[in-house]
Formats: structure tokens, C-alpha cells, sequence
């Protein structure tokens, strides 16, 4: 549930209204105790529809009905922990604040609409009904009804959507568009292009057709209207009108309605029907002209479409005079003739000058003929209104060129085959002939070559080979094909593909063998590379992961057929790398990977294999090594080498690299996969070490890694089933025993292995991100339990409780916002609570541990510094964080009765402490001597076994309920609580 910190706005006089507020809704919660009439309300506040609820002038919610599971996702509980500002889109937030600042200002009631985000994510719009609860005439609360109105808003958009794109349709269309009544009266008119209405759309609404138009025209179209509401369906009509002087052509559907009403859909055609008037009389002019020729003449309008076409057109066609005119030329004309087709009429309307062109068409029957045309434009009041051509039959000659371009392109394949070594042989093999092109390429006479002496071309290492492949197919007759390396002229050798076929007589006897080869070294040469680049990394030139495995593999099968071959793999991790390539830059980091694969490869012997897996990670196969003993002789030289300074340019680099090693004798593994996790496995051993070191690994590497995999695994089911608790050990002062406070230390319940110490899973849970809500879950835990002391306890009305923080706590961005929600949902006041962090954590990240810390300062919350004095840098840090106390760790307290400098060092911290007035505290007290010492140096606070060890709630209870001083004069028991103690303090191995 995300943290947000926002609040609207409470003066500081509203406290004890919202704290009336607050408890008579929770009030509510028991309905047993309500009167009748309550209980009607409060089941009408459930069964509501709409959200109803109520939260303070902060916009925490005070109540809510079960609907809000429903319209965000949330739980009741939820909600009861949450704040308006959680809820409310980010855009609509100061829109609610003005509204909350309207009813302080008198306003009784608000009405606005917001949009919200759910639980999963998702938005919604809400409508918001709100009024202010007053008390003392001063507002307290806001209580209102919440409304789902998202699909409604969703409706309105697309309804507003398709009006605006049906207006935009109707401006767009010429068309007239009308709807009549059954008697010709016009109801409506859509706002279409106006200009084809007899008269203008405001006159004509509410009349009828002969209202408007002559007796004969109106009678005309009455008809057609009682015509198609007869039918039940359309009815199409051409007409023509006057209209501005002219004679309008309209081509026009009336279609039957409901409510015995007609839609009239009218098109002006005028332009149309011109140019047929104007194709007619040309075709008069011509026809015999067109009738008596011998070639195919034809007319067709701008669309195409056949207007007139000759008897030769028939003949050539093979389509009657009727059926072409009733064809478009897209029937006709080839599909791959199309386009030119309408490419030259496209050119002629432009102007260009006319042109012959050839295309093909498609004849009835379905043949191909090939046309010779010449096209021009038909005008009419000098705009071009159609196209008459004249079109050749000549396919017969297309047929003659065509087949003699096949005769030309065979005989042109046949050259461009000539380009390869060509040759023929023998049914037993023996060559007979050689082209020119063979015999130059191997510089020899064809004497030479004859029979076997092609022999002598071929690449030793190809030749074997390459004559097995030859005796098969000269056995079988089957297709030879084989690749291999011919000695040119020169000395030098090239790849050539040789592809053979057996030519066979009408018996299927091999008379002959035809073959060429062909050059592909060019091809052969690419394949190469992109082989070497796929197996090699592309900066050190060294193999990469795939390539490694490769070799590995080939190790692992040479061991399972030779007992005594024995080989290494070293995995190698740089250290500090990042650093270097963040500080210097990427080229440098670059720079330095190449040196170092150099220094690598120099370090063994060519037949061991030196690779990059990816990053700054190598991977090295010592190949049939030796004893352990040689195995690290070769890391340790590996370390020497990389422990002398690299140069780039005005940069001197260091680094060195912690390295892990598995021997295949320590294993048997069928996978290189498992050696190259052991190497890993070792790598990270050495790391953990220190760094610049090598580990071997041994098979408790892998035990280790399995159980912290499982524990790993185990630990997040953990944070899901809530298997942790929290124990408190109590702070002490150590001049009277009296607890000051406790420290809040969490124990894992495992199911199987019991109760788990932090230091067994705390580290996992900073790997894993997993501290996050473990660390969340133990804080909220502290202060709940400590408020409830508080309350319980008169005599700890004030008592504080530490918490201890990580570093990736103290990362996490929202951090203070859930510290602060976790103290207003508990009742904890923040002075209360006492935040614990290293003095690692916050010199990790000092920018940002000082800005996070600053503000839980600012919240009240006190700040501790633990295990103080164990750091590099502790003096310079304290003066940059607001650290209220100093913890001791407990390494110095524990050696003070034995190590006069422990003691020194302790004397030493209490005076900082003292000088800075900043309050210390000794931890790990575990002796009288050592209680004793602390009191004379003028310790004031301690805690440890002497007192008491972590226990649980439950026991920590009864020390607060017995409110007696710990001892302190003699060693105690356990627990000063006897028996009862002794019963829940099991964990003496748990601090």
C-alpha cells in the first residue's frame, strides 16, 4: 500500500473533535449495543450502493460502509489505515483541498466530481457528495457519498465522439439526405451540402412535396414514396430539376422507415450525364468509321467505363457490344497492364502529347492478347470527358520475339555457366576435358589435368575427402556435390564448390559425368567470421561464454575416456571494477579489459583456453594440469600479474581480481555447467575473504549455497505467513536498574528449524530487498506494543522503544512517509521512538543517509549511532548527523576487564559523549566487573545478559508489571523473573 505523506489541512483547535469523531464512528463498529433505530442506519450505511464514509480534516478515514472493497479494491481495515491522498488521482488533489477549505469556510455542502486509482492500478471517476460534521460550530469532520460514475463519463465521451464525427460525415457529403412522411411532407433535412435543395433547408421543413414543387413532379415523387413504403424496400429514381437557372440531373434511393416515413438520398449527376450526351453524339460522328475497321476502336468515360466499342473490338474480345458496355476497362486489361493503362490516360488529362503503348488483355475465353494502342482524349467544351483508342492485335508477333528472347537467354545462360570450372569425365571417373577458364586458373596444360591429375589441385587436408565422396557417386550414379581448397597458379589455395551429374543413355547406363566448379571463398572467408564472432567477444577478442563451454566440453569427454587427463577451471571476478569504469569513463574501463586479457593469456600456456563470460568476468580452462599445488601456483601468478599497474594515457590503474577454483579430480560432473558454478561458487568465497585471493572449492561450497538457496527461498514464504517476532531487550540505568526503554529485536519462527537468530537471515534480506517489508512489518510491531505498555503502564506512560535500521531501509525512498504512518496509525508519539543505524549505513550513501535522517529528526524521532567506535571514520561523522546517543559496541565492553585499551577506548567514547552531550549506552554487559567498570568511567545507561537477554512480549510484560530495578550488585539467574521467565527466555544463542 503506497505511503503518502500529504495531509489537508487541521487546526490545531479540531484535535479533540476529530478525537470525538474517531470514536464514535469506531463506536459503530459493535452494533449490538445500538439502539433499534441506530441499527436500521447502520444497516442502511452498509447495504448502500455508493461509498459512504467519513474521514478528519487531515483526510484520514474515520469510517467507511463495505462498498469501498468494491469500488477501490481496498479492505475495510484498509482503508481505516489510509489517507484521501492515497486514493485521489495527483491531477485532482487540490481540488479536494479546495473543497475541504470551502466548508471551513461555512459551506454545508459540496458536490465535484474527482478521478481516483484504485488498488490494482486502474481509474475511475467518482461524484462526490460531502458535508462537514461540526462541532461547537466549528468543523470536525467531513462525511459524505462517493458515487461510481466512470462507465457513465465513458458512455458521455463516446456519445460526444460520435456526434462530433457524424456532424464532420454529414458536412463532408454531397449528397442531399431527406426524410418524408408518407403524404410528402418534409420532417427532416440533413446538413449535407446545401446547394443541389430546390430551396433552402428552412423552407421546405413542415411542408409538403406539393408545397413546393409543380402538381406532375410532386405527383411524380409521392409515387415513389408510396411505391417503396409498398415494397418494405428501396426504390431508386432519376430525375431532373431547375435549380439557379440550370438543369440539375439527380440520381436518387428512397428508402421505407418505421413510422411510414422515407429516407430520399439524391446525388447530383448532372456532370455525368452531360458527358454521355456528349459521348453519344461523338459516336454518332464516327460509327462507321468505327464499324468498317480492322483494328479494335473503342471509347470509354474518365471512370473507365465502356462507352462504344467496334465490331473488330468484338472479334478481338470475344465480349458482345451490350456486355462491353456494361464493363469497366479493369475487366479487361491485364492486371499488370492496369496500371500503365491508367498512367497514359493520367498523362494525356495532363496535357502530355499522345503516345503508343502496348499492354495486355484478357479476352472472354480467357486468353491473352497482346494490343499496340494509340490512345487521345474525347472533349467536350474543351474538358476532357473520355478516351478513344485504337488498339492492334499483336500477339503473334509478341509470341516471336518472345520465344526468340528464351533462345537468347539460354544461350546467355549458358555463357555465364562457362564463367565456372567446367569439366567432364568418364563413366570411371577419369576427366576427358577441361574448360579454358581450369586450365588458367591452375596454370597447367590440359595433359596435365586429365585423368587424375586434378588430384594434385586439392588441399591435402581436402583430399581424402573429396575422392571417397567421387568413388561414391561413381558406384551409385548419385549427385556428387563436395566442398574443398584448389591450389591456384600462385601458390594459393581458394574454396570451390564441385557439383557433378551423371549422364545417363536410354537405358540408364552412365555415359558421361558433367561438373563445374565453383568459387566460394569470398562466402566461405564470411562464414568464418561471423563463426569466429559468434564464439568470441568483439572487445578482448577472447571466446566467449559459448565458445568456453565448447571447451570445456571436450575437456569433460577426454576425462570420461582417459582416467589420468585431469584440467582446471578458474572463474575470475575483477574487483572494483564499476568503480574504475564509473570514475574514468567506459573507454578506460574497455582500455583495461583488453590489458588485462593479455596479462590473462600471457599467464598460460597456449593450450589452455582463456575466455570472457560478459562484464568484467573471466573464465580460464587449464587444460591436463597438474597437482593442486600447480593449480595455484598459476593463480597466484595470475594475481601477480594483475597487481601491476595498467597505463592509459594520463591514468594509472590498479586493480586485482578475486578468483575461484574447481579441479575435476574434487568432482564428477557430466555438465560444464556444474564446474563453472562451482568455480563461481568458490569466487564469491574468495571475494567474502577479502578480496585479491583464490579459494578452491570444496563440496561444503555447494552444501552452503543449497541450504542459503533454501533459506533464501524459505525466508520469503516467511514474510508472506508472518513467521516472524519481536523481542525486547531492555536498556537499564545503571546506577538504579531501572528499565529506561527496550530495543526491538526480531527472531524468525521457522516451522521446521525453530527459532532463527538475525544473523542467520538478516544479511539474505538485505541481498534480496526482503528488509524492506520485514524491517516495516518489526517497526510497526515496536510501536504498537509499545504504545499499548504505554497505556497499560502508568509508570511508562513514556516509555521509548529502539529500532534498529539498514541500509537499504535507509534507502527506500519512502521511508519517512511510512515511519510517519506507522506513528499515527499506532498512537506512538515520535519522541518516543529511537531509530538505530551503523555508522556504515549512512557513510554507504552520506548524501542521502544525511537528507533521510534530517527529516525523521524533524519528525522528533531520536537517532542513535550503534556499534560506535568500530568504523573508520566515527569522529568526522558525528558532527554531520543529528545523533542524539552513542551505543558502544559491545566488542570494547567485552574486553575492558581483561584489555586496559578496551577500557581506554570505552573512557574515551563516554567523554565524546559527555563533551558533545550526547547520551551513551554500553552494550553486551555480561559481568559484575564489567557493570562495575561502566559505573566508575560515569556510564549512565547498559544493557546485556547481566540484565536480561531478548525475550518476548510476553516477558517483557512482567518486568514492566513488576516495576522492580534489575540486579545489579549480584549475577543473576536467566531472567530476574524466576521461573516464569525461564520458560519463554530459550534463546541464549539468539543475541
Amino acid at each position: 500500500m503506497k505511503s503518502v505523506n500529504k495531509r489537508f489541512p487541521l487546526e490545531s483547535d479540531d484535535r479533540d473533535n476529530f478525537e470525538q469523531i474517531e470514536e464514535q464512528s469506531v463506536s459503530l463498529e459493535n452494533t449490538s449495543e445500538l439502539p433499534e433505530n441506530e441499527k436500521r442506519y447502520r444497516n442502511l450505511f452498509e447495504s448502500a450502493h455508493d461509498l459512504v464514509y467519513i474521514h478528519d480534516l487531515y483526510g484520514n478515514y474515520i469510517s467507511v460502509n463495505q462498498v469501498c472493497e468494491r469500488i477501490f479494491g481496498y479492505t475495510r481495515a484498509e482503508a481505516l489505515t489510509m489517507n484521501i491522498a492515497q486514493i485521489v488521482a495527483p491531477e485532482h488533489q487540490d481540488l479536494v483541498s479546495q473543497m475541504l477549505l470551502q466548508k471551513k469556510s461555512g459551506a454545508r455542502q459540496t458536490v465535484y466530481e474527482i478521478d481516483c486509482i484504485k488498488k490494482n492500478g486502474e481509474r475511475i471517476t467518482l461524484e462526490i457528495n460531502s458535508t462537514g460534521i461540526f462541532e461547537k460550530g466549528r468543523l470536525a469532520a467531513v462525511q459524505g457519498i462517493a458515487r461510481d460514475i466512470t462507465e457513465r463519463k465513458r458512455a458521455e465521451k463516446v456519445l460526444q465522439n460520435s456526434e462530433t464525427e457524424l456532424r464532420a460525415l454529414f458536412a463532408a457529403m454531397p449528397d442531399v439526405i431527406l426524410v418524408l412522411d408518407a403524404d410528402g411532407r418534409y420532417l427532416k433535412i440533413a446538413p449535407t451540402n446545401a446547394a443541389p435543395l430546390y430551396r433552402p433547408a428552412e423552407e421546405l421543413i413542415g411542408k409538403t412535396l406539393a408545397d413546393v414543387f409543380p402538381a406532375d413532379t410532386a405527383a411524380f415523387f409521392k409515387s415513389k414514396i408510396s411505391e417503396a413504403l409498398a415494397l418494405g424496400k428501396s426504390v431508386h429514381v432519376e430525375y431532373c430539376l431547375p435549380i439557379n437557372e440550370e438543369i440539375m440531373w439527380f440520381a436518387g434511393t428512397v428508402s421505407p422507415m418505421e413510422n411510414d416515413s422515407v429516407i430520399w438520398v439524391a446525388r447530383n449527376v448532372t456532370e455525368h450525364r452531360q458527358a454521355e450526351e456528349a459521348l453519344y453524339r461523338s459516336e454518332e460522328k464516327y460509327r462507321k468509321l468505327f464499324e468498317n475497321a480492322n483494328d479494335l476502336i473503342y471509347t470509354h468515360d474518365l471512370q473507365g467505363n465502356f462507352t462504344s466499342l467496334n465490331r473488330a473490338g468484338e472479334m478481338i474480345t470475344g465480349y458482345g457490344r451490350e456486355e462491353a458496355l456494361q464493363m469497366n476497362i479493369s475487366a479487361v486489361v491485364a492486371p499488370e497492364s492496369l496500371e500503365k493503362a491508367r498512367q497514359m490516360t493520367a498523362a494525356k488529362i495532363e496535357g502530355k502529347p499522345p503516345t503508343a503503348y502496348e499492354l495486355e488483355i484478357i479476352s472472354k475465353d480467357g486468353r491473352k492478347i497482346s494490343l499496340e494502342l494509340s490512345t487521345s482524349l474525347i472533349f467536350h467544351d474543351n474538358v476532357p470527358i473520355g478516351v478513344q483508342g485504337i488498339g492492334r492485335d499483336i500477339t503473334q508477333r509478341k509470341r516471336a520475339e518472345e520465344a526468340l528472347k528464351m533462345s537468347e537467354r539460354r544461350y546467355r545462360f549458358l555463357s555465364e555457366g562457362i564463367m565456372h570450372q567446367v569439366w567432364t569425365a568418364r563413366p570411371n571417373g577419369k576427366l576427358d576435358y577441361v574448360n579454358r577458364r581450369t586450365l588458367d586458373y591452375f596454370g597447367r596444360s590440359l595433359e596435365q589435368l586429365l585423368d587424375d591429375g586434378w588430384k594434385d589441385m586439392v588441399h591435402p587436408d581436402d583430399l581424402e575427402k573429396s575422392v571417397a565422396r567421387w568413388k561414391q557417386s561413381l558406384a551409385t550414379g548419385e549427385h556428387y556435390e563436395v566442398e574443398f581448397r584448389l591450389r591456384r597458379r600462385d601458390g594459393t589455395y581458394r574454396w570451390y564448390l564441385a557439383r557433378a551429374t551423371a549422364g545417363l543413355d536410354s537405358s540408364g547406363n552412365i555415359v558421361n559425368w558433367f561438373g563445374t566448379n565453383t568459387d566460394i571463398n569470398d562466402k566461405k572467408t564470411a562464414e568464418a567470421k561471423l563463426n569466429h564472432f559468434a564464439l568470441h567477444d568483439t572487445l578482448t577478442k577472447l571466446p566467449n561464454r559459448a565458445e568456453f563451454m565448447n571447451h570445456l566440453k571436450s575437456a569433460i569427454r577426454q576425462k570420461s575416456v582417459d582416467e589420468k587427463f585431469r584440467f582446471a577451471v578458474l572463474f575470475l571476478d575483477l574487483d572494483r571494477f564499476k568503480l574504475i569504469n564509473d570514475s574514468l569513463g567506459h573507454v578506460v574501463g574497455d582500455q583495461l579489459l583488453v590489458g588485462i586479457a593479455k596479462r590473462l593469456k600471457a599467464c598460460v600456456r597456449p593450450s589452455d583456453t582463456v575466455a570472457r563470460l560478459g562484464g568484467d568476468e573471466f573464465t580460464i580452462l587449464l587444460s591436463n594440469t597438474g597437482s593442486i599445488d600447480e593449480v595455484s601456483e598459476v593463480a597466484e601468478r595470475l594475481q601477480r600479474a594483475l597487481a601491476k599497474p595498467f597505463k592509459f594515457s594520463n591514468y594509472e590503474v590498479f586493480t586485482s581480481a578475486s578468483i575461484g577454483i574447481t579441479i575435476s579430480d574434487n568432482a564428477a560432473h557430466c555438465h560444464p555447467e556444474d564446474y563453472l558454478r562451482d568455480a563461481d561458487a568458490a569466487m564469491y568465497r574468495a571475494k567474502e575473504s577479502g578480496k585479491a585471493r583464490f579459494e578452491i572449492f570444496d563440496q561444503k561450497m555447494h552444501v552452503s549455497n543449497v541450504n542459503l538457496l533454501q533459506l533464501e527461498t524459505d525466508l520469503r514464504h516467511a514474510v508472506e505467513r508472518r513467521e516472524f517476532e519481536v523481542f525486547y531487550q531492555p536498556v537499564v540505568r545503571l546506577d538504579d536498574g531501572k528499565i529506561r526503554e527496550f530495543e526491538a529485536l526480531i527472531r524468525w519462527r521457522h516451522p521446521k528449524r525453530g527459532l532463527i537468530a538475525p544473523i542467520e537471515f538478516i544479511e539474505i534480506a538485505e541481498e534480496t530487498g526482503l528488509i524492506i517489508p520485514i524491517g516495516e512489518w518489526i517497526l510497526a510491531e515496536a510501536c504498537r506494543q509499545t504504545a499499548e505498555w504505554q497505556k497499560s503502564f502508568p509508570d511508562y506512560a513514556a516509555l521509548p522503544i529502539s529500532v534498529n535500521l539498514s541500509a537499504k531501509q535507509l534507502l527506500y525512498p519512502l521511508l519517512v512517509g511510512r515511519i510517519a504512518e506507522i506513528l499515527n496509525r499506532t498512537g506512538l508519539n515520535a519522541e518516543h521512538l529511537k531509530l538505530e543505524v551503523t555508522e556504515s549505513t549512512v557513510m554507504g550513501n552520506c548524501e542521502t543517509s544525511q537528507s533521510v535522517l534530517a527529516q525523521l529528526h524533524a519528525l522528533g524521532i531520536s537517532l542513535s549511532t550503534d556499534d560506535f567506535g568500530t568504523g573508520y571514520s566515527s569522529l568526522s561523522y558525528l558532527h554531520r548527523f543529528p545523533f542524539e546517543r552513542l551505543k558502544i559496541d559491545r566488542s570494547f565492553v567485552g574486553e575492558m576487564d581483561q584489555n586496559k585499551k578496551s577500557e581506554e577506548i570505552v573512557r574515551s567514547i563516554l567523554m565524546l559523549g559527555q563533551n558533545l552531550s550526547i547520551e551513551t549506552v554500553a552494550e553486551g554487559i555480561e559481568t559484575e566487573r564489567q557493570l562495575k567498570q561502566l559505573r566508575e568511567l560515569g556510564c549512565q545507561l547498559g544493557q546485556g545478559y547481566l540484565f536480561s537477554r531478548p525475550i518476548d512480549a510476553r516477558a517483557a510484560e512482567q518486568f514492566l508489571r513488576k516495576n522492580v530495578p534489575m540486579p545489579v550488585g549480584s549475577a543473576p539467574p536467566l531472567s530476574p523473573l524466576g521461573e516464569y521467565a525461564e520458560n519463554y527466555i530459550k534463546v541464549e544463542n539468539l543475541q
